[in-house]
């Protein structure tokens, strides 16, 4: 009798210990979640360092011009985007692994990934731009047809995207552009097949690159 109590008293102990060690991964999950930017549409990556709104379905920044430099965030997306800098920050992860960064380059994120680093209480001062926008800005456009052909936005693509120096000239001047038409020129459907246009190019020349 004594041992069919002492036996069970021990799977009970086993079982309490399982569900502890859930209980404590479970927090430990959280803790992490907590410290994730959900970048739901693309001004909320724009507010987060500060800069200038200019479109809710898309948002273009220019590092350098961010007096106070930008704090590193782990990113969920829930929108595409394209990172073009001249020297990425160490340590990045894409999904799971890390991102192989080379000075010169582009990594591009879709809906659904997670990536980035944690912030680690020191603001970086960064040369280059990103350029964030909603799959609604797409919405029944031929970019919305084959943005699925641009294979650089996979996870399984884990390299940043090196340009040649006139490819990172041409985009830059794109980038430049495009944030001038949506500082002058109000939403409309115009502008927005306008935008959508300077997209594709800029998707095309990192497509180059990319074969």
């Amino acid at each position: 009798m004594q041992n069919e109590i002492a036996g069970d008293l021990g799977k009970t102990l086993k079982i309490f210990a399982y569900f502890t060690r859930i209980l404590y991964l479970c927090s430990q999950i959280t803790a992490v979640m907590k410290k994730v930017l959900n970048i739901r549409e693309p001004n909320v990556y724009a507010r987060h360092l500060e800069a200038e709104v200019l479109h809710p379905l898309i948002s273009v920044v220019h590092f350098d011009e961010l007096e106070n430099g930008v704090r590193t965030s782990m990113n969920n997306y829930g929108v595409y985007g394209l990172f073009i800098q001249r020297e990425f920050p160490q340590n990045l992860s894409y999904g799971v692994r890390p991102v192989q960064v080379s000075e010169w380059s582009v990594i591009a994120v879709a809906p659904g990934q997670i990536g980035g680093k944690e912030d680690d209480g020191h603001p970086l001062f960064l040369n280059g731009w990103a350029v964030l926008w909603s799959p609604e800005l797409m919405s029944k456009t031929d970019l919305e047809a084959h943005i699925a052909e641009y294979n650089f936005f996979s996870y399984f693509f884990t390299d940043s995207l090196p340009l040649e120096p006139k490819e990172w000239d041409a985009i830059e001047m794109l980038l430049s552009a495009l944030r001038d038409e949506l500082k002058v020129h109000k939403d409309s459907s115009a502008l927005r097949n306008i935008v959508v246009g300077y997209l594709r190019l800029i998707l095309d020349y990192c497509q180059r690159a990319y074969w």
